[in-house]
């Protein structure tokens, strides 16, 4: 992940439609490709656009949607509840006459797609997620995490945020790598696309969901725990203990990661999204 690659992501919005739910939300989305649906939900910091330069292959292979949530790039504003949330994918999927499909989630996101499943377990074929933050033992340290963030956004701003949140996201190969013109080319892409007004909904949002062991007991589709090697929020430990507790788990770790493998290490994210799917749905 050079400079030179961050400089060629396509990060525009097109001209598309936007779904309007019954709750009067208007969600920017994108679906292209044919296949088993795959819907990928956004966590907090990535919007859809930035998605297109990370899913290249699952494209032809896949009916991908993706889509901004509230309070995110070209999706309005609202409250940024995760029942909010979940209800906003809810009326997604209705409105474009999807009735099953694949779930990815990353980081944040690996909630919301939880608590999607629990409550619409009839329209998931199968959950991935990517980067969990759907931590066996609770959610206290994410917790932690997130009010340490807001303070960052409230005293510096989107720069400040990005500069605390950087170094815990990417790990070390990648961050040497890429030294500092991949770290200024990345901060650019991430004050393009993200307010702070829209994070801070969500991010305050995000303070509410709660975590437990039942909620990954009572998943029954089959799920995939991905996740890198240097991940700072999920350790081996964690990921073993999520494998025990979710009825239909695999685990799959990408070495020298961090907690964006879609970014670090597309290529074999791509591939792992990929096999856990071809297998499930033959």
């Amino acid at each position: 992940m050079d400079v030179r690659a961050i400089e060629k992501w396509d990060i525009h919005y097109r001209d598309n439609p936007v779904l309007r739910t019954p709750h009067g939300i208007e969600l920017y989305y994108e679906l292209q490709g044919e296949g088993p649906p795959l819907t990928i939900v956004s966590n907090f910091f990535l919007a859809s656009v930035a998605w297109r330069n990370f899913t290249k292959r699952l494209v032809t292979s896949h009916r991908l949607l993706t889509y901004d949530l509230r309070n995110q790039g070209a999706s309005s504003d609202g409250d940024g509840s995760f029942a909010n949330h979940v209800e906003d994918l809810a009326a997604l999927l209705d409105g474009l006459g999807i009735e099953q499909t694949w779930l990815l989630g990353t980081s944040s996101s690996t909630q919301l797609t939880r608590d999607f499943a629990i409550a619409h377990p009839e329209r998931v074929r199968g959950l991935v997620f990517c980067g969990p933050t759907v931590h066996p033992s609770g959610g206290k340290r994410r917790k932690y995490l997130l009010r340490a963030w807001l303070d960052d956004l409230e005293r510096g701003g989107l720069r400040a945020l990005f500069d605390n949140f950087y170094p815990l996201v990417f790990a070390d190969r990648t961050i040497e790598h890429g030294g500092t013109p991949s770290y200024l080319a990345l901060r650019e892409r991430f004050l393009a696309v993200n307010s702070t007004r829209q994070l801070e909904r969500n991010m305050r949002g995000a303070l509410e969901s709660v975590d437990s062991t039942d909620k990954l007991r009572r998943l029954t589709c089959p799920v995939l725990l991905l996740s890198g090697d240097a991940d700072y929020l999920v350790s081996a430990a964690a990921l073993a203990e999520a494998h025990e507790l979710i009825p239909d788990a695999t685990v799959e770790i990408i070495p020298d990661c961090g907690h964006s493998p879609y970014a670090e290490t597309t290529d074999l994210f791509e591939a792992a999204v990929e096999r856990f799917v071809a297998r499930h749905e033959r």
